[in-house]
């Protein structure tokens, strides 16, 4: 049985995103960040130490999702509750290592909120995967418009992490080394229990 639903699910960072982002960081960077001592997040050491330790997470958690895209969706666009099933069931147990890792970090006071949407982020995605896998071996389609709205959660964060990912780098002065997360596109899905 086939069934067809808008689903939004990650993408490789969209173009124009992208361009956004690189505009912010070079007009933050023009209108300079007051004095090089003081960072608006904090001790410039704990903050830049916090944001070193945060990098491989972002690296992960993109990684992740750049693997849902191409093994359950590719260039079709076009993604079956089989293949992300099998996609999911790969990628959970990975993505709840990279949340481990994260817990274990603790963010400079004024970057708390940052790091709360990075969390929420991370776990609205592993309920969408346990829900479509549960829907999966349950044959219960019904359950896929609920995983879409976790991911749509997950994915209405973006923006704003990456934007709070930029502005760290730009008080502190690391424009090279920026790591965002992929910006999100409406896909369309169809599902089978096949």
């Amino acid at each position: 049985m086939y069934f067809t639903r808008p689903c939004t699910l990650p993408l490789i960072l969209h173009r124009h995103a992208l361009t956004l982002l690189v505009a912010l960081l070079a007009m933050w960077s023009v209108s300079g960040c007051g004095d090089d001592d003081d960072v608006r997040f904090g001790d410039p050491d704990v903050v830049r130490d916090y944001r070193a330790a945060l990098n491989p997470i972002i690296d992960e958690v993109s990684a992740i999702e750049v693997q849902v895209q191409e093994r359950a969706v590719g260039s079709s666009n076009v993604a079956t509750a089989a293949n992300l099933n099998a996609v999911y069931a790969d990628v959970r147990p990975q993505l709840l290592e990279v949340l481990v890792e994260f817990d274990r970090l603790t963010p400079p006071r004024k970057l708390s909120n940052l790091h709360s949407d990075i969390r929420a982020l991370m776990i609205l995605r592993l309920d969408a995967y346990r829900i479509v896998m549960e829907g999966y071996a349950a044959a219960d389609a019904s359950v896929y418009a609920i995983a879409e709205g976790q991911l749509q959660q997950a994915n209405e964060l973006i923006l704003d992490i990456n934007l709070g990912l930029c502005e760290i780098d730009v008080a502190l002065g690391d424009l090279d080394n920026c790591r965002l997360l992929a910006v999100a596109l409406r896909l369309e899905v169809i599902a089978t229990l096949s």
